[in-house]
């Protein structure tokens, strides 16, 4: 980011540069973005975890059956 931040400094870049640039700041984008929305994912299923929840289902309280589920 470091490089990419002083080639914007620089006036006159020719155009297979700047089109190179350009397409791998947007990997790096796209990278970047995938990798918050995961640790995000991971810190929520950790958070519902500790708590002894199922991270897919937190509403659902340890031990019991879903209300469609129950016996009798």
């Amino acid at each position: 980011m470091i490089i990419f931040g002083v080639l914007n400094f620089f006036p006159d870049i020719p155009l297979p540069w700047v089109i190179a640039k350009v397409a791998v700041e947007i990997v790096f984008v796209i990278v970047l973005g995938v990798a918050v929305i995961r640790f995000s994912l991971w810190q929520r299923d950790e958070y519902w975890r500790e708590r002894g929840r199922d991270p897919k289902h937190p509403e659902r309280f340890p031990g019991h059956l879903p209300p469609d589920r129950t016996p009798g």
